[in-house]
């Protein structure tokens, strides 16, 4: 089987603003990458979907400057591809960043046709050591007129109408401070229970010294992890913060090689490893990735879009979570992804045997926002 063509499609809708730590996310984003071969299989890739303030107008230049370098190989040799276009051309390209998205969209989706070609679903591909895995319903952002109240209103729809065992909110914001901060996590913690798993998230946006703070304070409300309380590259850091910290540190889902996670590891800086599919780039460097973490005796809890990272934190017995983000975070999320991935009554995602990816993106409803 050849590759014959990849094509790209960018998508854009308006939505309420939300913002985190170190970001404010607008409008909704989609780059979608299709892989054609000369047998008449098409798999697909994309990147976005959710709070994806990236400049995925720029995505498609790179399919451009990937195309000839791919066509004529095959789709099947996912390993081969991911390195020819990754490790050769870092030189080039750089270490990371829309390079390595860009190819992590086209390792999806070759992915996705070597799953269709065989019958088999990539989480069995990868492993399929669990059939079903808890998840997690990320949100907590912040967001204009969104108060405690509100905040409580969220966490509490998400525990009680999405099943969810476990929720995670937004620290972060320089103008709340520590103070402010840990008001909203008494004030979800108070609305979820004492039986909800809690965590908090920062996005980097954090110094040491006041990760260290956090890290005293966080465990009177026990919370089960603090996620990317550092920039991503402050090794050391993270080694002394989760040397002090009771509370498990987590990071990872903007890490874009297989080093940056053994440096991270060899700093004994995380004990849980958001790798990210659409980051890396793509399956092959994630399993390496998670079989790092094997290695290390660590867990592994995916970042970023529900339907892509499933068949990877399922994959092997040390996937701890998979995150899920809600119609509150993106209301398109409703209808965008097909079939709809959802928990089930006990928090958990059974995980589907569909070849390949296993879910489609709804495009009678992009086709509505398509914008290249």
């Amino acid at each position: 089987m050849k590759i014959t063509n990849i094509t790209s499609e960018v998508f854009e809708w308006e939505r309420p603003g939300i913002w985190n730590g170190g970001h404010f996310y607008g409008p909704g984003r989609l780059h979608k990458v299709t892989v054609h071969t000369d047998e008449g299989i098409i798999g697909y890739g994309w990147n976005g979907g959710t709070a994806a303030e990236r400049p995925l107008n720029l995505f498609p230049g790179y399919v451009d400057y990937f195309r000839p370098l791919v066509v004529g190989r095959d789709p099947m040799d996912t390993r081969s591809l991911s390195h020819d276009l990754g490790e050769k051309l870092i030189k080039i390209l750089g270490i990371g960043g829309i390079n390595t998205q860009v190819l992590a969209a086209i390792n999806i989706a070759c992915w996705d046709i070597k799953g269709k070609a065989l019958g088999q679903s990539i989480h069995q591909m990868l492993g399929g050591a669990q059939d079903r895995i808890r998840t997690y319903i990320a949100g907590g952002y912040y967001a204009e007129g969104k108060g405690l109240e509100e905040l409580q209103e969220e966490v509490r729809f998400n525990v009680e109408v999405m099943h969810a065992s476990a929720v995670k909110i937004k620290i972060g914001d320089p103008n709340l401070g520590v103070a402010g901060d840990m008001r909203r996590v008494e004030a979800a913690r108070t609305a979820i229970g004492d039986d909800t798993t809690l965590m908090v998230d920062a996005n980097c946006a954090l110094d040491l010294e006041t990760s260290l703070e956090f890290a005293r304070q966080l465990p009177q409300y026990n919370v089960y992890w603090f996620e990317e309380p550092l920039p991503i590259h402050d090794y050391e850091g993270h080694g002394q913060l989760a040397e002090a910290s009771s509370v498990k540190i987590a990071t990872g889902e903007n890490g874009y090689h297989l080093a940056h996670f053994k440096t991270l590891l060899d700093h004994k800086g995380s004990s849980i490893l958001n790798v990210d599919v659409g980051i890396v780039p793509g399956y092959d460097v994630a399993i390496d990735v998670a079989t790092l973490a094997a290695e290390r005796g660590v867990s592994i809890a995916p970042h970023g879009c529900q339907e892509l990272q499933l068949p990877l934190a399922a994959a092997v017995s040390h996937g701890e979570f998979l995150e899920i983000y809600p119609v509150a975070v993106d209301p398109l999320r409703a209808e965008m992804f097909q079939p709809l991935l959802a928990p089930d009554d006990d928090g958990y995602v059974t995980v589907p045997d569909r070849p390949g990816i296993g879910y489609e993106l709804n495009m009678d409803l992009l086709n509505r926002y398509r914008v290249r």
